[in-house]
C-alpha cells in the first residue's frame, strides 16, 4: 500500500504535497488561466479574421457575377450588332435595287419625252 505523507510548509500549514510542488502547482494553474485567456482572445482575431475572409469571399462572388452579366451583355450586344448590321445592309440593298429601277424608269421615260417631242416636231414641221 501507498504510504502518504503530510507536508507541513513555511506558515505551517499542513500539506499533502511538498511546498514546492504547490507553488509550482499554483503557478501552473496561473499560467493555465493566462494561457486560456491568451486562446480566447486569439480564437476571437481568429474569428474575426474569418468573418472578414467571409465577407470579402462574397463581395468577390458578387463582383465574379456582375464581371459575367458584363461579359454575356457585351456578347450579346456583339451579336445585336451583327444582327443590325445585316437588316441595315439588306434595306441599303433594297434601296439600291428601288433606286436602279427607279433611273432605268427615268431614263425610259427620258427616252419615250424625246421621241415624242421628236414626233411632235416632224409633225408641226409637216404641218407647216
Amino acid at each position: 500500500m501507498e504510504q502518504n505523507t503530510i507536508y507541513f510548509d513555511s506558515t505551517y500549514r499542513l500539506r499533502v504535497v511538498e511546498e514546492d510542488k504547490y507553488k509550482d502547482t499554483e503557478r501552473l494553474h496561473e499560467e493555465c488561466g493566462s494561457f486560456t485567456q491568451k486562446m480566447g482572445g486569439f480564437q476571437e482575431t481568429v474569428q474575426r479574421l474569418v468573418d472578414g475572409m467571409n465577407d470579402y469571399a462574397a463581395k468577390i462572388e458578387a463582383a465574379k457575377l456582375k464581371a459575367l452579366g458584363q461579359r454575356n451583355r457585351v456578347e450579346s450586344e456583339v451579336e445585336v450588332r451583327k444582327r443590325r448590321t445585316a437588316e441595315l445592309q439588306a434595306l441599303i440593298n433594297e434601296k439600291k435595287a428601288g433606286l436602279e429601277r427607279l433611273q432605268l424608269q427615268y431614263e425610259s421615260l427620258r427616252k419615250v419625252d424625246a421621241e415624242q417631242k421628236a414626233t411632235i416636231e416632224r409633225l408641226s414641221n409637216n404641218e407647216a
